[in-house]
């Protein structure tokens, strides 16, 4: 791996996913604060939805024609596809904080 590669693989696996995180942090701290404390969970939701929407393999889709029951269903939806993404986050700010590291060592060692 080339020089080049290995910071172009470092910014895309390490640089990109704390910035993105530290962004949405910023975003959704302020809409989180309830009470004067910041709650965890709804931010752990917001901040995990870009990253798990997309992955939820299965939708669950309202029946029976009650509009209040298909709105409920269509925010849970949203819940479980920021819980999804709140584990997909973490792992990324996981491998993100492991590739230091082996980045380093690939810059050393040639």
């Amino acid at each position: 791996m080339t020089r080049s590669e290995a910071v172009k693989a470092f910014f895309l696996k390490s640089v990109l996913p704390v910035a993105a995180a530290m962004f949405l942090y910023c975003i959704f701290k302020s809409a989180c604060i309830r009470g004067g404390e910041l709650d965890y969970v709804w931010l752990w939701i917001l901040c995990g939805l870009p990253f798990g929407l997309h992955r939820m393999c299965l939708w669950i889709v309202p029946g029976g024609g009650s509009f209040g029951g298909g709105i409920a269903l269509f925010a849970l939806n949203f819940i479980i596809g920021g819980v999804i993404g709140g584990f997909v986050l973490a792992w990324r700010l996981v491998v993100a904080v492991l590739y230091v590291p082996l980045t380093a060592y690939r810059l050393i060692a040639g």
